[in-house]
């Protein structure tokens, strides 16, 4: 299955330690990588249906994109393809303009579930998938419930509301990354995600990845949703968890 990264940082960061470790502890996904972050307030995504890592060899951009991105939230993704073809376009992360802002989104799982979904303001035009179509029902939910997406507070109420009601409607497995770049948003509600701040091996911002027993031989947190709620959701500045619920 399909693995997610994410640094967050009180300024500007690079990842030149840690990305090159997730790709290999995550090699087993085979089908295209991609890597999402800021510049001067405006989303970049650089994505490859090729292998991340590969017997011994790191894909020449991804290696490149480790030591020159700097971001104050940087989202990886590696794909093993359960639904959409194997190309760049079905890679993640996906990018959008939404409500003022650039987002960026990434997914975890398997929801056939969600492929009918039909939104009417937002496309992910190059992708047939349920992530594509997952991005697509949490924007909508999104401008259902907020008139503006500013405020930390309403926003991360409206993405719970939204993802409750994404898990009832389409159930499936649902493990996602969401930023506007001024926060990130981290919800699961299947396999685990592990968190790490103030690393002593890797980077010192916040690292979040869904790759079990984290990047690096320390303490890293197992964090995951409670049985009786449809998930775990977080909000994420700098290296600080704004906001945590079971929603």
């Amino acid at each position: 299955m399909c693995d997610l990264f994410a640094l967050s940082a009180a300024t500007n960061y690079s990842a030149p330690k840690s990305l090159p470790v997730f790709a290999v502890r995550a090699g087993r996904n085979m089908d295209g990588w991609g890597i999402g972050f800021f510049r001067k307030n405006r989303a970049c995504v650089e994505k490859s249906a090729a292998r991340a890592y590969h017997e011994g060899r790191y894909h020449d951009s991804f290696q490149r994109l480790a030591r020159v991105v700097s971001s104050k939230f940087i989202i990886a993704h590696v794909r093993l393809r359960t639904s959409g073809p194997i190309d760049e376009c079905h890679a993640h992360p996906f990018c959008l303009r939404f409500m003022g802002h650039d987002w960026i989104f990434a997914h975890n799982g398997k929801a056939p579930a969600i492929e009918s979904y039909r939104s009417k303001t937002v496309r992910v035009s190059e992708a047939v998938s349920d992530s594509a179509r997952t991005f697509e029902f949490l924007l909508d939910g999104i401008s259902e419930r907020l008139e503006s997406a500013s405020g930390t507070r309403h926003l991360f109420a409206a993405i719970a509301d939204t993802s409750r009601q994404l898990v009832s409607k389409y159930p499936g497995h649902y493990n996602y990354l969401l930023t506007n770049g001024q926060v990130l948003f981290a919800f699961s509600n299947h396999r685990q995600l592990m968190l790490l701040k103030g690393s002593n091996n890797l980077e010192r911002g916040l690292l979040l990845t869904t790759v079990e027993r984290g990047l690096s031989p320390e303490s890293w947190e197992r964090l995951a949703r409670k049985k009786e709620s449809a998930g775990l959701l977080m909000a994420i500045v700098g290296s600080d968890i704004l906001m945590q619920a079971d929603v």
